[in-house]
């Protein structure tokens, strides 16, 4: 019996130190068995995903309101907005539509400084994209357009200084509303490159507001730049083609873009370039319109502003 006692007494010590030794090794601990039940309960319940939205703030001039769009889509806005709810996470796109067909620069920013409405929807808004420009170089173009090729060069800068500052304070107050907001500034093209590749004025003109734009947007942070400059060429994208445009057209001074020379052209019924409208030659056609949602939906994915 006592024998017995010794070796029962043994195996109740061998079986206190192995329960001692797998409790130090996490062994309860992390066997799932020895869960309670609520938390179990916890780990298997569902969770529910919130749908992502984005609030964006449309601002400018024509290519913002959308002419030339036969689609009836707002130009690139609602293009834009289903881009990002088919490609990106974010499932709910709100475009707020403030663009005003034939404004300059410093127009736009006056709307900004005046309409409690749009201020509204800049505070709301994630992103905001901006066009402008065209209608300031244009004007001063067809206003200049028989100075001389040199005095056409300083008329181009200094125009691209007050657009730069128009710039500047468009974005300042946008920041002052809404320190969050990320900025898209799209630039300009040239609709007559197709029918007077070599007015040079023109191609010039429009490099300088484009470096000018470029340098305004790299200077604030959570801002990016979309060159659309690509709907100038059109379909004619390669060296060659345009050599032939050239050689074709017989113009060469900046004078053609006065309203009245322009008028007198009466351009072919159907638009040269793929890209532009068949009803006034200088707007993007339902094609360009894809192009340039295209162009502005990849520089806000790049610039990291749809995650």
């Amino acid at each position: 019996m006592k024998i017995i006692k010794e070796v029962g007494l043994s195996i109740i010590g061998i079986l206190v130190i192995t329960v001692l030794i797998l409790a130090g090794m996490g062994f309860f601990k992390n066997n799932p068995s020895s869960e309670p039940n609520d938390a179990k309960n916890t780990s298997s319940s569902p969770t529910t995903k919130v749908q992502k939205k984005v609030d964006i703030l449309a601002l400018g001039d024509s290519l913002t309101q959308g002419v030339g769009d036969l689609k009836d889509q707002n130009g690139y806005q609602q293009r834009l907005a289903k881009n990002i709810s088919k490609k990106s996470e974010i499932k709910k796109v709100q475009v707020y539509n403030e663009g005003i067909s034939g404004e300059r620069s410093d127009q736009i920013l006056a709307r900004l400084k005046k309409s409690s409405k749009i201020q509204k929807e800049v505070s709301k808004s994630e992103i905001l994209i901006v066009t402008a420009g065209g209608n300031d170089l244009f004007q001063k173009l067809q206003k200049d357009a028989t100075d001389s090729t040199s005095q056409i060069t300083v008329n181009v800068n200094k125009a691209s200084l007050e657009y730069q500052k128009n710039l500047q304070e468009i974005f300042k107050i946008a920041r002052k509303i809404n320190p969050k907001i990320k900025i898209a500034m799209v630039g300009v093209y040239n609709p007559f490159f197709v029918y007077f590749p070599n007015v040079t004025a023109i191609t010039n003109a429009i490099t300088t507001f484009n470096a000018t734009a470029q340098a305004t947007t790299d200077y604030f942070t959570n801002a990016v730049f979309v060159d659309i400059n690509a709907l100038s060429v059109g379909q004619y994208k390669t060296s060659s083609q345009q050599s032939k445009l050239a050689k074709e057209s017989t113009e060469d001074d900046i004078a053609v873009v006065e309203k009245s020379q322009l008028e007198q052209k009466q351009f072919d019924t159907k638009e040269k370039n793929n890209y532009l409208s068949d009803a006034d030659h200088f707007h993007p056609n339902n094609k360009g319109y894809d192009m340039m949602t295209d162009k502005i939906y990849k520089g806000l994915n790049k610039a990291g502003f749809l995650k």
